[in-house]
């Protein structure tokens, strides 16, 4: 090799290192990385013990953000993101203030629009199209008619996370969820959505990312009567002991006959007419 063209090389190497430069602070990074397994945590404790700990988690990440953000609204959009999205997890169908917390799910909805709409491709995490993705998909969820008017920008965020990074198990069984609930009409249906899970599975690092492979494996295992295998699933998530209050009552409904799938459809309340009372804009 010519001293000419390992120069060359060097110099590309550094070009690109520099170009592939995380576009959010290592500090806003890890601590989302870090929630992804302790919000399976907190599935198996009390919700009034979960708020408590989502609330403080979040006012010390912000905080502090100000002293570590290369990109300050982008973190603290996917910040905010985070925790609203694990305290609405909690509160759905458990208080009585659903109104409220969509509203508060919306506002966040359009403030990731404006941050996303705002950069350049390169310019934009992982994380947050990950968490635009969620958080669009807990706001429209429990209208048909806001799913119509958001599903495919929810599908769009997840596959843009994809592309920003192929190794984000996450994103992968996102874009599975979007799939099994979605119409093969509009790209959905099981087959595809097993194909994202096993992605999912390829590469996935994360413990809290484990326990969702393992979990959405288990369950399109049960949807295709692969109950063997849906089995082993649940068991390899049991194993990484992170809480068993969401797993055994997997167990029971997949006793009694469904899926955790059907499970979640049914407690969104998707298939129910909402009030006109809770209903902005968006579901008319």
């Amino acid at each position: 090799m010519s001293k000419r063209f390992f120069s060359f090389f060097l110099i590309f190497s550094l070009f690109s290192s520099l170009f592939a430069e995380d576009v959010i602070s290592e500090y806003t990074r890890q601590k989302v990385e870090d929630f992804v397994t302790y919000r399976v945590t907190l599935k198996s404790v009390e919700h009034e013990l979960a708020y408590k700990k989502i609330d403080e988690l979040k006012k010390e990440a912000l905080a502090e953000l100000p002293m570590h953000a290369k990109d300050f609204e982008q973190e603290k959009c996917l910040l905010e993101s985070l925790y609203f999205a694990e305290y609405y997890e909690h509160a759905l169908n458990s208080t009585g203030n659903q109104k409220e917390l969509r509203a508060e799910m919306k506002r966040l909805m359009k403030n990731n629009f404006a941050c996303i709409d705002a950069r350049k491709k390169g310019e934009i995490c992982e994380w947050m199209y990950q968490l635009a993705g969620d958080v669009t998909a807990y706001y429209m969820t429990r209208s048909a008619a806001a799913t119509f008017l958001y599903g495919m920008r929810v599908k769009g965020f997840y596959e843009k996370a994809v592309l920003a990074n192929k190794n984000r198990a996450i994103s992968h069984v996102c874009l599975g969820n979007w799939c099994f609930y979605a119409p093969s009409l509009f790209g959905g249906g099981k087959t595809k959505a097993l194909r994202h899970f096993e992605n999912a599975e390829k590469c996935v690092v994360i413990p809290g990312e484990k326990y969702l492979v393992y979990i959405a494996m288990s369950q399109i295992n049960f949807e295709n009567k692969n109950y063997d295998a849906a089995n082993d699933y649940l068991e390899k998530a049991i194993a990484l002991d992170l809480g068993r209050k969401d797993l055994d009552l997997i167990f029971r409904c997949n006793k009694k006959g469904f899926s955790y799938f059907q499970y979640l459809r049914n407690r969104s309340g998707v298939d129910e007419e909402m009030s006109d009372e809770e209903k902005d804009e968006d579901d008319k």
